[in-house]
């Protein structure tokens, strides 16, 4: 698929919601195979992705810490560890980031692989979003930035001593959900759902239909109520 063809069905799959998806996804016989676990959330409300799954393993720490005798020496010590953990950000950097979601498998660890300088990096980047099996932290700080993150853990802790690398770029399991490099990632309030990529467009078929029945549907009602039509009814608002 070309740069072109990958725009126009991301562009497809943005105009659709995740329930839409999901529909679609259990019209063609993928009944709850790719529906992360609940507590899979965003950290904001209001917000919405799809993009290609850029996939990182993260896995328990075995080192036994030095215990640092001064911030010089702290500082060395942490160099040294994010320079393992965070190699997965050479994946995203000089312009490879474009309309990438980064899937994070970190087992649910509290642990915070994601916060507000990272996120920053990724979005000038052009990543659409991170799906966390972990943890954020400065959450406040990345909410106010506007970043595009859903996890399943908040913590104030960082990841140094508690994670490690364990390879990029491989089939993991996120929340619940097998995800391969170049899956479907989307998410919303409603959470995340992966779709694979040679899914998709069986998926859209249904998924832009149940869209359409259900703004018709919701638009008339809007009417009745007495409701000023909203952005969520598409064309529906025009009739």
């Amino acid at each position: 698929m070309s740069n072109e063809d990958d725009g126009r069905l991301l562009e497809r799959l943005r105009s659709a919601r995740l329930a839409d998806l999901s529909d679609g996804m259990d019209a063609i016989g993928l009944v709850n195979k790719g529906t992360m676990l609940p507590n899979m959330r965003p950290l904001r409300e209001g917000t919405s992705m799809a993009g290609f799954a850029y996939t990182v393993k993260l896995i328990p720490a075995e080192n036994h810490l030095k215990v640092c005798t001064s911030f010089e020496d702290y500082q060395q010590q942490l160099g040294r560890w994010c320079d393992d953990v965070y190699s997965f950000v050479g994946g995203f950097t000089d312009g490879k980031g474009k309309d990438m979601v980064i899937v994070i498998d970190a087992g649910g660890c509290p642990a915070g692989v994601w916060g507000s300088e990272i996120a920053m990096n990724a979005m000038k980047n052009g990543v659409v979003g991170v799906v966390i099996d972990g943890a954020c932290r400065d959450c406040y700080e990345t909410k106010l930035e506007k970043a595009k993150v859903w996890c399943t853990v908040r913590t104030c802790n960082h990841v140094y001593g508690r994670l490690t690398n364990g390879g990029v770029n491989i089939p993991i399991r996120c929340a619940g959900v097998d995800v391969r490099p170049d899956d479907i990632v989307c998410g919303d309030d409603d959470g995340v759902l992966v779709i694979p990529r040679e899914r998709a467009e069986e998926v859209l078929q249904y998924a832009l239909k149940i869209r359409e029945m259900d703004q018709k549907t919701r638009a008339a009602h809007y009417k009745d109520l007495g409701y000023p039509p909203d952005g969520t009814l598409g064309d529906a608002a025009k009739t």
